[in-house]
């Protein structure tokens, strides 16, 4: 098999490179609650693309879209942005934190952050994150912003950080 010209190889990578630009730029674009929507989504639509029959037709949009949100409704603790607390929160972010007691199982730990009390709640809630793990390193907790929407910004699980 003859080997492909080195401008071919550089365009190919070029073209790479710019797909990977493109996705990042679009992912960097998207709010925390987006980006996880997007990121939780995609997971179970490849898991569940992975589980489907070869040769079998494949749904319209709406049925697979209404199959993959009600496959991460039945698992609450790996895909908790479908699984949000929509209950109405106060007009500006709060910054919480929670920890991981039991499977699907989190309780609230620590302070909490206003952003109208706090001056760079944000800035003040990540460090009492990191304060969290580094006290207790082998507690899994998260870091979560109640505005509109229960949405968890930040996690530490020390079986994923073996």
């Amino acid at each position: 098999m003859a080997e492909l010209p080195a401008s071919l190889i550089t365009y190919f990578a070029n073209r790479q490179a710019a797909r990977a630009d493109r996705v990042r730029a679009f992912l960097d674009s998207l709010t925390d609650r987006e980006r996880a929507l997007v990121e939780q989504a995609a997971v179970m639509g490849y898991v569940r693309g992975s589980m489907a029959p070869r040769g079998e037709e494949i749904p319209l949009n709406k049925e697979i879209l209404a199959e993959v949100v009600d496959a991460c409704f039945v698992y609450p603790d790996l895909y908790p942005v479908f699984n949000a607390d929509l209950a109405p929160h106060p007009a500006t972010s709060t910054w919480t934190f929670e920890a991981n007691y039991a499977p699907g199982k989190w309780h609230g730990i620590g302070g909490t952050y206003p952003e109208d009390v706090y001056d760079k709640a944000h800035d003040k809630a990540v460090e009492y994150f990191k304060s969290r793990i580094a006290s207790d390193p082998k507690s899994r907790i998260r870091m979560v912003c109640a505005d509109t929407v229960y949405t968890v910004v930040a996690e530490h699980d020390p079986a994923e950080s073996s």
